[in-house]
């Protein structure tokens, strides 16, 4: 499912017409979504649950909401739960084998409680969902219940959703598994890699950690090779159990976040670890043409991390 796509062409496309290009990103996006879609809603199982999964700042949770949707806007009843509620309580979660607390592996999830709320689901239609307060650090359980009718949708997304450790005792016809990242590079003159679907990914999450979570540069880059070393051991092994695979990318994005990224990036100090890896990357985006975030659809799955 990977594209080609080269930065020199991107930068003709948004100098000569963006409004043009930035639509047909989003209508490529949406098509994705549209016919997955589609093929779910003719399946003939009474309920349908959707386990949505994907590394980090791949767009889950809104492409999760897109999903429900257009569920909805097809007459179903639609629901979307995060496998981030069923994060054990902080102080409870197991460590790696560095000694250290271990928040990318599954086992940082309450498996039992995600297993018996998905029976609940499939079996009787309904179940209690908790809530985890990530400023406390603490999960409350049965704050919320959830009652389903027969053709009635739920879109569960998280990181492990596709882990078969979640879905192996239930039905597998009323399960479907979808994979969501940017699973394509960008591209410079030469044909070499100038931003590789994780960097795209790094600088989501880089401008929406700054601006939405109050994190600053050095935090995100000091975290990102554990967020790496999570996915390649706990979810880049699984991506093939997936029914359907949809890519993120939305290639004028990096258009989008040039001056914002660069700016951040300048904030480091000389003596920061981060300083000259930052450079490295402030040269990479010198190469793209800027465009400002105002272009960008207001449901646009890019809003998720600039705003």
């Amino acid at each position: 499912m990977e594209n080609l796509h080269y930065q020199k062409v991107i930068n003709k496309e948004v100098i000569t017409n963006p409004i043009e290009y930035v639509s047909k990103c989003e209508r490529m996006y949406a098509a994705y979504l549209e016919q997955i879609v589609r093929e779910i809603a003719a399946r003939p199982s009474d309920n349908k649950i959707i386990m949505l999964s994907g590394p980090s700042s791949s767009g889950k949770t809104t492409g999760a909401n897109k999903i429900a949707r257009l569920f909805q806007h097809m007459g179903y009843d639609a629901n979307v739960i995060s496998l981030d509620d069923f994060y054990r309580n902080r102080d409870e979660i197991p460590p790696g084998k560095d000694g250290k607390q271990d928040f990318e592996a599954v086992y940082a999830l309450d498996l039992e409680l995600i297993q018996n709320t998905l029976k609940d689901l499939v079996e009787k239609g309904e179940t209690m969902l908790p809530f985890f307060d990530f400023n406390t650090g603490k999960r409350t359980d049965n704050v919320f219940k959830l009652t389903l009718k027969p053709g009635d949708v739920v879109i569960i997304e998280g990181l492990h959703a596709i882990n078969p450790i979640f879905t192996e005792e239930l039905d597998s016809d009323c399960i479907v598994k979808i994979y969501a990242s940017t699973a394509s590079d960008i591209l410079d003159d030469n044909g070499e890699v100038l931003f590789s679907r994780r960097d795209v990914r790094f600088f989501r999450r880089v401008i929406r950690d700054y601006h939405f979570r109050s994190a600053p540069v050095e935090l995100t880059f000091s975290m990102w090779p554990k967020v790496a070393e999570g996915e390649d051991k706990y979810l880049i092994p699984l991506i093939d159990l997936a029914d359907y695979q949809i890519d993120s990318l939305h290639p004028y994005e990096m258009c989008i976040y040039r001056d914002l990224a660069i700016k951040l990036l300048k904030e480091l100090p000389e003596d920061s670890l981060y300083y000259y890896p930052a450079l490295e990357l402030i040269k990479s985006l010198n190469k793209v043409t800027s465009l400002d975030k105002e272009i960008i659809p207001k449901n646009s799955l890019l809003r998720e991390f600039v705003g």
